[in-house]
């Protein structure tokens, strides 16, 4: 079966009022085309859902995307505070459920493996608890013990992941990290994969052990070029702090000078984005800080 598809196409793969998980973490592997085609197709009604949200979160908090956010933590680490978020949670803007990074992908675990619920042993005497009375809760099993706090299992809509390759079958590889992205597309009902490039099935063959994810659990295929910039996706290309630092000048300013940020990328398609954003030596520079950077093995 042939899952590829055209990233135009995303939006309505995705339906209205539907709970998406985006993958990556930190400031690598977000699925960024991706969110961008949301923002130009000015989504307002996703309740995103974001283990290590990132730039990908604000970028959409900012445009209005986000009608609701299930979230662990959101971060632009060294460049700051993610300046949209912040101020949607500070003002009573945007809806939260805030749940630790443990619990939170224990419950997906729970979600991947169509069971009820998880053990967790925490948050312990953190406030998350109460305030969260449908995630968390206690059992008892017929085994004597006394009751443990357990997680609710979380089934997201959608699932929308960067990855390095797939084939048209959809099966999924990354040769470098890949977060939790098999874990959300396990509990996912409907799993969407954005990739660098659409190989040959016998070229995934050829190289099984990179398979992350198996094409039974992908749905839609889409090829997206540097479609985790400016985040990293290793070992392809580095973070671009450079267009990390525009896009949180522009979001410390807010108002004006957010919104003609947020028109631009509407205004544009995506080979457009990458034509400006990769002009002249960016693209060679960062693929060469992704190459000149230690392996894990070397680490």
């Amino acid at each position: 079966m042939n899952k590829i598809t055209h990233l135009e196409r995303l939006p309505e793969l995705v339906g209205d009022g539907a709970v998406v998980a985006f993958g990556g973490g930190w400031f690598a592997n977000h699925p960024m085309a991706a969110v961008r085609e949301l923002v130009r197709a000015r989504r307002t009604d996703i309740h995103g859902l974001a283990l290590l949200g990132s730039v990908d979160v604000d970028l959409m908090v900012g445009a209005g995307v986000l009608r609701h956010l299930t979230f662990s933590m959101v971060t632009l680490e060294a460049m700051g505070l993610a300046q949209n978020f912040r101020r949607a949670v500070q003002a009573g803007e945007l809806p939260i459920t805030e749940i630790p990074a443990l619990s939170l992908q224990v419950a997906l675990e729970a979600g991947g493996q169509s069971v009820p619920f998880m053990p967790v042993r925490g948050p312990i005497g953190s406030d998350l608890v109460a305030q969260n009375p449908e995630v968390f809760g206690t059992a008892r099993t017929s085994f004597g013990d006394e009751d443990v706090m357990v997680v609710k299992a979380i089934r997201p809509d959608v699932a929308i992941i960067h990855a390095l390759r797939c084939d048209r079958l959809g099966n999924v590889q990354f040769d470098g990290t890949y977060s939790q992205d098999p874990e959300l597309a396990a509990a996912s009902d409907t799993v969407i994969v954005t990739c660098e490039e659409i190989v040959d099935s016998s070229e995934i063959a050829a190289q099984s052990h990179l398979t992350k994810i198996p094409g039974f659990l992908v749905d839609h295929v889409i090829e997206a070029p540097f479609g985790a910039h400016p985040c990293s996706h290793v070992p392809r290309y580095a973070q671009d702090a450079w267009e990390i630092l525009e896009y949180q000048k522009a979001a410390m300013a807010g108002g004006d000078a957010y919104a003609a940020y947020v028109d631009r990328i509407r205004g544009e398609t995506e080979a457009e984005y990458r034509e400006r954003v990769l002009a002249g030596d960016r693209g060679r520079v960062l693929a060469a800080l992704a190459e000149a950077g230690p392996t894990l093995q070397e680490a």
